[in-house]
């Protein structure tokens, strides 16, 4: 049985310099894991790596590691054995045979175009060193072509044939564990005055994307002890697809979506050659909390300058005046729906009863809205009509009006000028919290009257 249901869990991650630490498997520690309707004490610790019991059979529940707290098990910090080679010329990835295996490595290799966007972006942001975690090919691209450093973090033991402790160490992105010493990795992040540091990550699309958030900070924080600074962001590429966004964005809600399609050279869906890639191009963007336009896009490769967003967008994403932004996601040219008040896909239908548009009509409208974002209170698992913070739900009129919140049909209550009135929104550390206001229902009950 997979420990990753169609249901998507909880989980409970390991706070560093924790007096207390989650138990450890092979592959480092484990992650706790419950479900929406459990609380942590009723969930169990399993391997962060395998998603399938048959590659990790890790299994603990969390009563019995209480139980056996005297016989935690100490970390094992390996020795860092002798690479046999360390040519600046080679690239190993060219030849070696790529673990394609989804559920643990999904190693796939970028293609000479998304290697030279990469260390483009990295020499006009004025990077000096570069942590490639999960991206072999680019770290062998970076010493062979440019003078900034880099650093490989990656799970495949096999480069330690290949790279000396100073530039690379098998390391498990989703639980930030070293198997080997981490000190030449800490040694690396060193820096002066005038260097800065950039992480450049590739991790599995079936990684959960709270581990692989969770890590980013951890390295963060690293960084930061050990330069002496203040709670400072370092920039960030975090390769994923297009459709993930909503999950790295509830994870790190800095991040952005960048309009450069990446491709691989071993997917015959991620590229854009062959007869099996995708219409559209490949699905792989590149998530930053580096601004959109510091980036440049070739134009050579299909991309343009919007002088409105002020930034690189493709050539197929068309600027929408209402929405104020080049909205396109996907490699299709989006239009504007009226009734939702956005931008979405060209192919979608608008449903009344759902108040939004989808991929298809007569859908499951009650399954569809559970899996929605509601426009009140910013909450996921209902929409606007069942929002509890305005007691709307049933009431006489309500599907009729536009706005729930003002009642006029010119917009939604994403973009109601009156929404102030209504809604108190706090913004801190890139989360959001929406409040009703005092006195909201009675003037809520007045309008649908």
């Amino acid at each position: 049985m997979e420990k990753y249901s169609q249901i998507r869990d909880k989980l409970l991650l390991q706070i560093e310099d924790d007096e207390w630490v989650h138990p450890r498997c092979p592959h480092g520690p484990t992650v706790l894991f419950y479900r929406q309707s459990q609380k942590p004490n009723d969930g169990y610790y399993a391997c962060s790596a395998h998603r399938n019991s048959k590659l990790c059979n890790f299994h603990m529940e969390f009563n019995k590691w209480q139980r056996n707290k005297l016989q935690r098990l100490l970390e094992n910090v390996r020795d860092y054995p002798q690479s046999t080679r360390n040519d600046d010329d080679s690239d190993p990835t060219n030849n070696m045979e790529a673990l394609s295996q989804d559920e643990v490595h999904a190693q796939y290799f970028f293609d000479p175009s998304a290697l030279e966007f990469l260390a483009i972006q990295c020499r006009l942001l004025g990077i000096h060193k570069v942590v490639c975690m999960g991206a072999p090919r680019l770290h062998f691209y970076l010493r062979r072509t440019t003078k900034m450093k880099s650093f490989l973090l990656d799970f495949d033991e096999r480069f330690v044939v290949y790279l000396s402790s100073k530039e690379f160490c098998q390391y498990n992105m989703c639980n930030n564990h070293f198997f080997y010493n981490p000190e030449p990795f800490e040694q690396f992040l060193k820096c002066n005055s005038d260097e800065r540091v950039m992480i450049v990550t590739d991790p599995p699309f079936g990684c959960r994307t709270e581990l692989i958030a969770n890590t980013l900070r951890s390295l963060t924080r690293l960084h930061n002890r050990i330069n002496n600074l203040p709670a400072t962001p370092l920039p960030i590429f975090w390769v994923y697809p297009y459709y993930m966004a909503n999950y790295i964005v509830d994870d790190m809600p800095e991040m952005q979506i960048c309009d450069y399609k990446l491709n691989y050279t071993n997917h015959s869906r991620y590229t854009n050659v062959g007869e099996s890639r995708r219409c559209h191009g490949s699905p792989v963007r590149v998530f930053t909390n580096v601004p959109l336009e510091l980036l440049q896009l070739p134009p050579g490769e299909g991309y343009k300058y919007c002088r409105k967003c002020e930034r690189f967008t493709a050539v197929e994403n068309v600027h929408c005046d209402r929405c104020g932004d080049c909205c396109s996601r996907n490699g299709q040219s989006y239009r504007h729906c009226q009734l939702c008040d956005l931008c979405v896909k060209p192919n979608y239908v608008h449903c009344p009863n759902c108040r939004r548009c989808c991929q298809r009509e007569n859908h499951n409208c009650a399954l569809y809205q559970s899996k929605q974002r509601c426009w009140i209170c910013g909450q996921r698992g209902h929409i606007e009509n069942n929002c509890g913070i305005l007691k709307c739900r049933n009431r006489k009129g309500t599907q009729k009006l536009g706005c729930l919140l003002c009642g006029k049909e010119q917009h939604t209550e994403r973009r109601c000028p009156m929404r102030s009135n209504y809604l108190k929104e706090t913004q801190f550390m890139g989360q959001t919290t929406i409040v009703a206001r005092k006195g909201v229902k009675q003037r809520k009950r007045k309008l649908l009257k």
